[in-house]
């Protein structure tokens, strides 16, 4: 299946360079995104049936982790060691907003790495957007993403919240895989170049949910309230929470955030696209 996969995508590269596209170079940015993200659409469709034509439990693998380390953190609560949160939520639900909100913007971050790590046998062979391999990765992770964001509607519609609610909170995690998006765009790069880098990030990943507002409320005038606002998942996981809970939120706040974050994803993604030639060079030609 991986031979057939590797023919199929080779031949689709090679027959749109008999079309003289020039991606990287283009002077119309918009045949050049609207080229690449015809060529993402391709990539992506054979990796999501090869995903789940291999395994008997599909969906299941995406949902199991969240049950995990909700029941887990449910379970720690029960115990005392993690305080009761100052918001009117479930328990089950307040913990499962940051563990999702977490897989989301964790899968996010990496997504420039793993999308160059996993196209290493087309990138230094063929001439193609780098633009066209990231936004096939951010199609899969997007699916992965919704379906978490579905359970956690679901079980938040089972414990009587509001729909209204549950919509707008499920909003805001997913735009958490915007913001992992974001700064992966421009983490990538050196994490390519850098296996050091590389190796920090995924350590953060590894344990930087233990002190996060993944499984703690802040409360004010602790020292742990510091630590839990300047964490890079906080701007998404409180506010969803917040919004679960019908508890008000800082709009203009949030409207410049979620433009700020936006126009960066752009920048980042275009730096991205500039690094290509040293990526290229250093790291899947043998520079390293």
């Amino acid at each position: 299946m991986t031979m057939q996969f590797t023919t199929k995508i080779g031949r689709l590269f090679l027959s749109m360079q008999t079309e003289n596209i020039d991606f990287d170079g283009t002077p119309s940015p918009a045949k050049q995104v609207r080229h690449s993200i015809a060529l993402a659409y391709q990539l992506f469709r054979p990796q999501l049936k090869a995903k789940f034509s291999r395994s008997f439990l599909g969906y299941f693998w995406i949902i199991f982790p969240i049950v995990v380390l909700t029941v887990a953190a449910h379970g720690a609560h029960q115990s005392g060691i993690m305080f009761a949160p100052d918001i009117d939520l479930p328990f089950f639900i307040f913990y499962m907003i940051g563990v999702v909100a977490w897989l989301n913007f964790g899968e996010a971050l990496m997504l420039g790495v793993r999308s160059v790590e996993a196209s290493r046998s087309f990138i230094a062979r063929v001439r193609f957007p780098m633009l066209s391999i990231v936004l096939s990765q951010l199609f899969a992770i997007l699916v992965d993403g919704l379906i978490r964001i579905l359970f956690v509607a679901l079980m938040s519609l089972a414990f009587g919240i509001d729909p209204l609610r549950v919509i707008l909170s499920c909003g805001i995690i997913l735009f958490g895989t915007v913001f992992g998006a974001t700064l992966g765009a421009f983490i990538a790069p050196f994490a390519l170049l850098v296996e050091d880098v590389k190796r920090i990030f995924q350590l953060f990943l590894s344990f930087g949910l233990l002190v996060s507002p993944v499984f703690f409320q802040p409360r004010p005038g602790t020292t742990l309230e510091t630590v839990l606002y300047f964490h890079p998942i906080a701007p998404i996981a409180l506010p969803a929470r917040k919004a679960m809970a019908g508890a008000p939120i800082d709009i203009p706040l949030s409207t410049v955030f979620g433009l700020t974050v936006l126009g960066l994803l752009i920048i980042g993604l275009r730096f991205f696209i500039k690094a290509k030639p040293l990526i290229v060079e250093r790291m899947l030609l043998g520079g390293r």
